[in-house]
């Protein structure tokens, strides 16, 4: 081919493809069609009280707020593991297992708790609040796990006591909710998790007899359709929203082609990995709704729409009103929604900015962050553009903290800024599930402890946290500024929420001090294993480190001792501090840099 033509089909080539390239820029022919109004979601769901704080009372002042805040739907349990307040968590936790069933090793176990005084004190707590809700015409929703299971079982390699390819099990379930709805007809919908609330699913590479080689979207959808499909035969507009909780990506986009959208609708954390605030609708969310948009299967999304969250727990009132607004605008825009409901819980009875956020949001979802804001602050008069800016640094903070470093980033205001003086880890956490052994090791960085993190892991996140920390002090001085301008009919909130605020930066400011001197330890060890000379740099910038952390731990020990010995012993400090010990028991949980 002649050179000269070469270039010229190159050249068509080429703008051939610039053309397809710019194609989604491009005017169309009716002109520049305007922005899209944001979508109204038919059902705005809250719930009353948070695990960490579940006494917030059931009355006409609560409810009528949430109603007030725009929200139409309740649920009507708080719904969490550990049982807070001895809320119910499964069906049988407020009607008795029907007649013909025998019990379970798991009803056994749980018969304390399931005593029928019990199950007629939480079933009057029930009534109480289905009848608040119809009196303020908001649905209701129960929440429960199924099937209720003892996990793990009592003795390995035993198969779970109760398995969904059971017709037993499948009866049973079917009874339940005949005697639920007898008991509670007032209740509109039902909201069922398959995995945790003390439920599990059987997995089939397990040792179930009836499960192994069955794929799980297989199986669990036909217990799932039965369930709708058993309370649409009592509730004529009844949907049983499903949580496929723990099922991998794959498992839950052939779950949404084989579930019953007639009566089965979807309940969806926003991200496949958790709830997250800074990470709202990812692409397995945009997806699902997508899928289910093609069967018009009504999809719930779950986020959190106040200032206690399962991220910030045990605190209650840090306030990142602004992040609250782009988490919902995002799962909002995110594809077609039935509605948006929250995850955690809520505590209407005090000043809760990222609640009424919320309900800005529900009342005009077109807002910009600019109006929105504004109208937040009103009420704090003065104080209000002072306000409007601690807001908006408090939310930059939060969303540049790194959530996606190890599920156990969670729950920040339970680790400890006395951190160990081995070196820094990043604790990752996983369970045996579909989505921990898959699709959730893309969301986050630490799932396993089975290697210590890189040099360049531990710099990544100790460079996060210190932004995350540089964005929380730049909030607290402007709230200093604030002391004394906040109207008195907030500032007990307020000043609850500063100090909490002041707590989570020195649980971050920990987290990045014991990183970067993990880092600058090993490269003192380096040097010295090559022969070098002692790096002065470095030196000093571990010394007024270590000073740093003693002062954000608020004691001169333990790091006193080990500021002795840098300054008078260089190797027996580098054979002491900072190194690899493995799991030592005294920082478990919620402290992840030091195991």
């Amino acid at each position: 081919m002649p050179v000269t033509r070469s270039f010229r089909q190159l050249g068509r080539s080429l703008s051939l493809t610039a053309l397809a390239c710019s194609w989604p820029f491009l005017p169309s022919a009716r002109g520049v069609e305007p922005p899209r109004t944001a979508q109204r979601v038919a059902s705005r769901v809250g719930f009353l009280g948070v695990p960490c704080h579940p006494h917030v009372e059931w009355n006409d002042a609560n409810v009528g707020r949430m109603q007030q805040l725009g929200f139409n739907a309740m649920q009507l349990n708080i719904a969490w593991g550990y049982r807070p307040n001895d809320e119910p968590l499964n069906l049988e936790d407020v009607v008795a297992l029907p007649d013909g069933f025998a019990p379970t090793p798991g009803d056994k176990d749980r018969a304390t708790i399931r005593t029928p005084e019990k199950i007629a004190a939480r079933a009057e707590a029930l009534r109480h609040r289905i009848a608040l809700c119809q009196k303020f015409g908001m649905k209701t929703i129960f929440h429960f796990g199924a099937p209720n299971v003892l996990y793990p079982p009592q003795e390995p390699d035993v198969p779970l006591d109760q398995c969904i390819s059971d017709d037993t099990v499948t009866a049973r379930y079917v009874a339940l909710v005949k005697a639920f709805h007898a008991a509670f007809p007032g209740v509109d919908d039902l909201l069922c998790y398959t995995y945790d609330q003390h439920a599990w699913l059987c997995s089939e590479a397990g040792n179930c007899p009836r499960c192994r080689g069955v794929p799980l979207h297989e199986r669990v959808t036909p217990f799932v359709n039965t369930i709708g499909r058993t309370w649409r035969s009592l509730q004529p507009q009844g949907i049983v929203y499903w949580e496929p909780w723990e099922l991998s990506a794959g498992q839950t986009y052939r779950c949404a082609e084989l579930i019953d959208a007639s009566c089965v609708g979807l309940a969806l954390h926003s991200n496949i990995a958790e709830v997250q605030v800074a990470l709202p609708a990812d692409r397995w969310f945009r997806n699902l709704l997508t899928k289910a948009a093609e069967r018009r299967i009504p999809v719930l999304g779950e986020v959190w729409t106040g200032s206690p969250t399962e991220e910030m727990e045990p605190y209650l009132h840090i306030a990142v009103p602004l992040a609250t607004l782009r988490a919902l605008r995002a799962v909002n825009n995110a594809g077609p929604l039935h509605g948006i409901k929250e995850y955690f819980g809520n505590v209407p009875d005090k000043e809760d900015p990222n609640l009424r956020m919320t309900g800005i949001f529900f009342a005009n979802p077109d807002i910009s962050d600019a109006d929105a804001l504004e109208q937040l602050a009103r009420p704090y008069a003065a104080a209000a553009e002072g306000m409007v800016a601690f807001w908006t640094l408090s939310s930059e903070a939060i969303e540049m903290y790194p959530w996606d470093v190890s599920w156990l980033s969670r729950e920040v205001g339970r680790s400890d800024p006395d951190h160990l003086l081995s070196a820094a880890t990043l604790k990752g956490a996983s369970w045996q599930t579909p989505s921990w052994q898959s699709s959730r090791r893309a969301a986050f960085l630490r799932t396993d402890q089975t290697t210590p993190p890189n040099f360049w892991m531990r710099e990544d996140n100790q460079l996060r946290f210190e932004q995350t920390a540089a964005k929380l002090e730049a909030a607290l001085a402007v709230a200093d500024s604030l002391e004394g301008k906040v109207p008195d009919a907030y500032a007990t909130t307020f000043h609850a929420n500063v100090k909490e605020l002041r707590a989570l930066h020195r649980r971050v400011l920990a987290y990045a001090y014991h990183l970067r001197e993990t880092n600058l330890a090993d490269l003192l060890r380096g040097d010295a294993k090559r022969g070098l000379p002692v790096n002065q740099r470095t030196l000093d910038e571990l010394r007024s480190l270590l000073r740093k952390d003693q002062a954000n731990m608020e004691k001169p020990e333990p790091l006193a001792e080990a500021i002795a010995m840098l300054d008078a012993d260089l190797p027996k400090f580098l054979e002491t501090y900072f190194l690899p010990t493995g799991p030592s028991g005294k920082k478990e949980g919620w402290t992840i840099t030091s195991e």
